[in-house]
């Protein structure tokens, strides 16, 4: 395979076309405002803008605005899995408020597939966008409105199903969806022709000659673009750092088949529930040596719901059934699990399993556990710790370190190469990843002939502005952009104080010192009282409590007779007081919450 794609880039030839090349800003909110200003007015409306508002300095979290004569085009509307030390948040989403006061000049959003990075948002973001026409392929809009279901959102929501090939047309653009291999089927290229030129947006995606269920990638019409003229690409960086071609998803099949024809017990199986190609393989090896398959996990017994209903997962009536109570009767050598977890999440079915929580299945001596995945950067030690749990219960734990048992979704190299090849775009945008994997990609653009101003590293936020004769620049301005988190059921812009008051609490625990005073002379009526959690130990109970004590009665007392009346100022003066104590006494940073009742 991968010595055809050589082939086929030895083979595409082009050069790209030379491009002429080309204050300081004000505060934040400053500029937040001004940007808005100029945007409801017009400023500068007609022409061609593409500026992303997440994905670009980081994987995760996609959205990227196409602005055409002031008409907006969304692709994508993807969140962020958070860091480790972003304590109880559930994930970030792209920060839209620039475009609030220009809802009714977005023409469509469009997706390019089905991943959560890239659809995750949509129930938070449409209703903020009003609500703008949505477009993408059929699976694709199949898990959009599974997502918009979850909140009651499709009777507002207009969505609709866009076959590969078709031409739609949206204000001053035309739009197509051009197939792509992915890790997900109905994986989508989107090319939109404005009027100043195509702009090519690849999605996520790699070059899989021996693709499972679906057809390769659309080499022709990519190369007929490229032929007729791209003027921009903004195309996938995730694995621009690895030399070579990416594995086909075959080779995959290959080795879980061979794990499962070899296995004397149970297999359980964990991967990605959005992998459908994979459980398809899985589900046609379980047919072939004659056991049934298990799923487990809430977004598996979804995702593969709506697959089998659209026909993207096909199987013997009988043969997929839902983990529970009965699944025992059945041989050992007669079943397949298929679960979530090959993160190491906590709450996830094979995680369950490890430590004998699961409601319905028990891992024991004789079982093949399979993790067909990778850990992603910052899970390795919940993976670990799930593996370890796994074997003490007996089972036989294979992984992608020893075996052939994951492949990316992502493009190597040689696969970024043969894209840039077919297409030949004018101007390259490296997009989808952390700066590293970035600046990875521009370096490939310029070994093969671009030069530096028509490769465009962009931040979240910076705007590329194009001109008449195809020329592009870096605007001097630039939209505002934070992070936007989701904990739980609500939404923060500003979300890094409390991020912070985790981190602090985390690390130290947290003390409360409750003062009772009089109204009116501000004195002490009583000792204060205080409250500690995680901070100290049972050994240090008596003495530091004391110390605390005192030292908050003093500090107190000492402003009350200085004249100070303000709760504010005795506040900053107990909580300084109480910080310099326990460094020097303690080495501890504990958050400190003086609170006071006036009697």
């Amino acid at each position: 395979m991968n010595n055809v794609k050589e082939w086929v880039t030895r083979q595409i030839v082009g050069k790209p076309v030379q491009a002429p090349s080309q204050k300081p800003a004000p505060p934040q909110n400053q500029r937040q405002v001004q940007f808005r200003q100029n945007a409801q007015q017009g400023t500068k409306r007609s022409g061609l803008k593409l500026y992303p508002l997440g994905g670009f300095e980081q994987v995760g979290r996609n959205c990227f605005v196409i602005e055409v004569d002031g008409d907006l085009y969304i692709i994508d509307l993807g969140l962020q899995f958070p860091d480790e030390d972003m304590l109880g948040i559930d994930y970030l989403i792209p920060d839209l408020s620039s475009l609030r006061g220009r809802e009714n000049r977005i023409k469509a959003i469009l997706f390019t597939h089905g991943h959560l990075d890239h659809i995750g948002a949509v129930q938070h973001l449409l209703p903020q966008l009003h609500f703008p026409p949505c477009y993408g392929t059929k699976l694709t809009m199949a898990f959009v409105k599974k997502r918009l279901e979850e909140e009651r959102l499709t009777g507002k929501a207009r969505l609709n199903v866009v076959a590969f090939g078709q031409k739609i047309q949206l204000g001053k653009v035309s739009v197509e969806f051009l197939r792509v291999t992915h890790s997900i089927p109905d994986s989508a290229a989107v090319a939109v022709h404005t009027p100043y030129g195509t702009i090519l947006h690849t999605g996520d995606f790699k070059f899989d000659l021996t693709p499972m269920n679906e057809p390769p990638a659309d080499f022709q019409r990519l190369s007929e673009l490229g032929q007729k003229g791209v003027l921009a690409i903004i195309a996938d960086s995730t694995n621009a750092t690895k030399p070579g071609n990416s594995k086909s998803e075959r080779e995959i099949g290959d080795t879980i088949r061979s794990l499962i024809q070899d296995a004397e017990g149970r297999v359980i199986i964990s991967t990605f529930s959005s992998l459908l190609n994979r459980i398809q393989q899985v589900i046609d090896h379980a047919k072939d040596f004659n056991r049934k398959v298990y799923l487990s996990g809430r977004s598996m017994e979804t995702n593969v719901e709506i697959a089998q209903n659209l026909g993207y997962i096909k199987a013997p009536r009988g043969l997929i059934r839902k983990a529970g109570p009965g699944m025992e009767k059945l041989p050992d050598n007669e079943v397949v699990i298929i679960t979530t977890g090959s993160q190491g999440e906590e709450m996830a079915g094979l995680a369950r399993m490890g430590l004998g929580t699961h409601r319905h299945i028990a891992v024991k001596k004789g079982d093949t556990v399979i993790l067909s995945s990778n850990p992603i950067l910052g899970n390795e030690r919940a993976v670990a710790k799930v593996i370890n749990n796994l074997n003490l219960k007996g089972a036989v734990v294979k992984t992608n370190q020893e075996l052939a048992l994951h492949t990316t979704g992502h493009g190597y190299q040689n696969d970024i190469l043969l894209m840039h090849r077919l297409v030949r775009a004018r101007h390259i945008i490296p997009e989808h990843g952390e700066p590293h994997m970035r600046a990875a990609h521009a370096e490939l653009a310029t070994r093969i002939g671009y030069p530096e101003n028509q490769v465009h590293l962009l931040t979240n936020g910076e705007i590329l502005e194009f001109e008449g004769n195809g020329a592009a620049r870096r605007s001097k301005q630039k939209i505002p952009f934070r992070d936007v988190i989701i904990d739980g059921r609500g939404s923060a812009g500003e979300g890094q104080r409390v991020l912070t008051d985790r981190k602090i609490m985390s690390n130290a625990g947290a003390l409360v010192v409750l003062f009772k005073v009089y109204a009116e002379s501000k004195r002490l009526v009583s000792d204060p009282d205080v409250i500690s959690r995680g901070l100290i130990y049972g050994s240090e109970q008596t003495e530091i409590s004391g110390d605390i004590l005192q030292i908050s009665r003093k500090t107190y007392e000492e402003e009350l007779a200085r004249g100070v009346t303000d709760r504010k100022e005795f506040k900053r003066a107990v909580t300084g007081a109480l910080y310099r104590y326990f460094d020097r006494k303690l080495d501890r940073e504990p958050m400190v919450i003086p609170l006071f009742v006036e009697v």
